[in-house]
């Protein structure tokens, strides 16, 4: 547990507004990943394939 901290919030009742505020929160929590964690983070939610392919696009793309 020593990789978690405990905090006190307020949640939205309404489903849409939950889920936006969840949205944010994990956007700003992305954007404080070293760009080798975001990879891995992306890897783990979508695949490695998916990934390497999107990056191969974008390499390409800005190549």
């Amino acid at each position: 547990m020593d990789d978690y901290k405990f905090s006190v919030g307020i949640e939205p009742e309404d489903a849409y507004k939950k889920a936006r505020k969840d949205m944010i929160q994990a956007l700003q929590s992305t954007q404080r990943l070293t760009p080798v964690q975001r990879q891995k983070l992306a890897e783990e939610l979508f695949g490695a394939a998916a990934v390497s392919s999107i990056i191969q696009l974008l390499n390409n793309y800005h190549g």
